[in-house]
């Protein structure tokens, strides 16, 4: 991936779209915002170029401008099912000579849920996004659990704002626990947890932490910046499947062999290497007939 990804940071610097490159070289915009962090240190001169790049990209974005309300209704019809797809979605709330691609169209629809005050058309989302998403991949826990925290609420405040289920929420901050970043995050969030049941048991209305308390929390919160609670570019099974049979297919094309050679060198079975080029087709298929216009699929 390391070759890729310095192809695609060369592209994008060099003014090429990161939509574009995603397609090129099957990396998401959000994984290769986050590989440019790591690798390249904060207040770098390439670090500077891709900040420069992403906010004059994020300046394009904006410029194109959706009607508010139509977006809310074609949510909706996601939501209850009388709007069938994405695209469908889009063609109801797209100006008719405006151009939006499909991904860009589905990351405003990721923004406009992340800041709606629609608490009831933030669930239903969030749960029709749980059809694809039933690990909840699209959801960021260390945004929620930073919000959680922030505004002294439970886990079960949360689970009703977002619709995820409690059990989900309670899993994932487990999965912080010894974590040498978020374990403050972790013990903070427990420990709220304890004094909301305290609190419960009292039936008291007052703060869950003294006002130093408060301020040091406030303090360590600051040092997180996680970004929003509900991610645009989550990948379904569908497309992690796809990426997993498309590697393997690429890795038998690039031997020149036969099949059952391939599978010898890359130690996999003759099957497996059948069974990828099935699920190739199918998911080509499948997105072929979301998106009618699309002549093939370029991840």
């Amino acid at each position: 991936m390391k070759e890729q990804f310095d192809a695609m940071f060369l592209d994008v610097i060099n003014g090429k779209s990161i939509r574009e490159c995603e397609k090129i070289y099957g990396i998401n915009r959000n994984t290769f915002v986050t590989m440019c962090k790591e690798i390249f240190p904060e207040g770098s001169e390439k670090r500077k170029k891709l900040e420069m790049v992403l906010s004059h990209s994020k300046s394009e974005h904006q410029q194109k401008r959706i009607d508010e309300k139509k977006l809310a209704e074609a949510i909706k019809g996601l939501c209850i099912g009388s709007v069938k797809t994405m695209e469908e979605a889009k063609e109801l709330v797209v100006e008719k000579g405006d151009k939006i691609d499909l991904q860009t169209f589905r990351e405003r629809v990721v923004d406009f849920i992340n800041h709606t005050e629609d608490e009831d058309l933030r669930r239903k989302y969030i749960e029709y996004e749980a059809k694809k998403h039933p690990d909840y991949s699209n959801i960021n826990f260390k945004a929620l659990f930073v919000e959680m925290v922030a505004l002294e609420a439970s886990q079960t405040d949360m689970s009703r704002t977002y619709g995820i289920p409690r059990r989900t929420i309670s899993r994932e901050l487990e999965k912080l626990k010894g974590d040498k970043k978020y374990n403050i995050l972790y013990s903070i969030a427990k420990e709220q947890s304890k004094r909301i049941m305290q609190r419960e048991n009292e039936k008291s209305k007052r703060s869950l932490f003294n006002a130093l308390e408060r301020t040091l929390i406030d303090k360590t919160l600051e040092e997180f910046d996680e970004g929003e609670i509900i991610i645009s570019g989550a990948k379904t099974e569908a497309e992690k499947k796809f990426e997993k049979a498309k590697k393997l297919l690429d890795d038998v094309s690039a031997l020149d062999v036969t099949q059952k050679e391939a599978a010898d060198l890359l130690g996999v079975s003759v099957s497996s290497i059948r069974r990828a080029g099935k699920t190739l087709k199918s998911y080509q298929q499948m997105r072929k007939n979301e998106n009618p216009d699309e002549d093939e699929v370029n991840r």
